[in-house]
């Protein structure tokens, strides 16, 4: 048996057993989807309570151009700028928490403090600071983002292992030398989960804004059809929040994979 033969076993035997695992995921799709639609006919309840799948997909198609997909920029746009604002200082005060005992001590309980306080409780305020405009909304998104990823890379930095910061000392590294080649590398896998953790949660920091005030947006549109018990358009909006989430979810994991192809591959042997 040549090497090409063996290859090609192996990419067969790796897509079969994708294929294994995917079935329970797409046999519970199937099962809600038929649940979904049968609920009005089988309950007889009206079909404001639980309009069936196909009425949604078809408001969310039909309704697009001139409703949905022009509400949806605009919260999309709330969504990557809070993301990106969020991430970025999360990663940054997460790291000078890590190096800075004082920090740590001062700002770490602050940090989680913070946490208890419900976004929906604060939006208000930031409204009547800011306005009716994007900027609030971009501010309660970065304030769901920013907890997951400080947090996540703070655990990720303290849970490298101490044999190897002492390796890279006896070899005469510095503390950048050991950050950049050691701490960083070996701390991607926790930054990168605190990210994925933000992007999917993302999309409920821009519609908590637009729910206490907006102008545009899904929210608006949300708000709108649930006053005239438009169930289906409610379930479109809510379809297109979680587009655009999971959009964001994925590219943050291929951006995963390209920061750190090493984990993958010794993760893909071991499976």
């Amino acid at each position: 048996m040549n090497d090409r033969s063996v290859s090609a076993g192996r990419g067969r035997h790796r897509r079969q057993g994708r294929l294994r695992k995917l079935l329970p995921l797409l046999a519970t799709i199937a099962v809600l989807v038929a649940f979904w639609e049968l609920f009005i006919y089988v309950t007889g309840e009206p079909e404001y309570i639980l309009p069936p799948l196909h009425r949604i997909l078809w408001t969310a198609i039909v309704r697009a151009p001139d409703r949905f997909l022009p509400a949806a920029w605009v919260t999309l746009q709330e969504m990557l700028l809070g993301f990106a604002w969020g991430v970025a200082v999360g990663l940054a005060l997460g790291t000078l928490i890590f190096q800075s005992r004082i920090l740590r001590q001062a700002l770490l309980p602050m940090v989680i403090g913070t946490q208890s306080i419900p976004v929906i409780a604060i939006a208000p305020i930031l409204i009547l600071w800011f306005g009716f405009d994007m900027l609030p909304k971009i501010i309660v998104t970065a304030l769901i983002v920013f907890f997951p990823v400080c947090v996540n890379t703070i655990a990720g930095f303290a849970a490298v292992e101490r044999d190897m910061i002492n390796l890279m000392r006896s070899l005469g590294a510095d503390g950048w030398q050991i950050f950049t080649r050691v701490r960083f590398p070996a701390a991607l896998p926790f930054i990168f989960a605190g990210i994925k953790n933000a992007a999917a949660i993302s999309a409920i920091g821009a519609i908590v804004g637009e729910w206490v005030g907006a102008n545009e947006g899904l929210g608006p549109v949300m708000i709108a059809a649930n006053a005239g018990f438009k169930t289906a358009t409610v379930f479109a909006a809510i379809l297109y929040l979680g587009i655009m989430a999971v959009g964001l979810f994925l590219l943050v994991g291929l951006a995963e994979r390209r920061a750190m192809p090493w984990h993958f591959l010794t993760r893909e042997r071991r499976d």
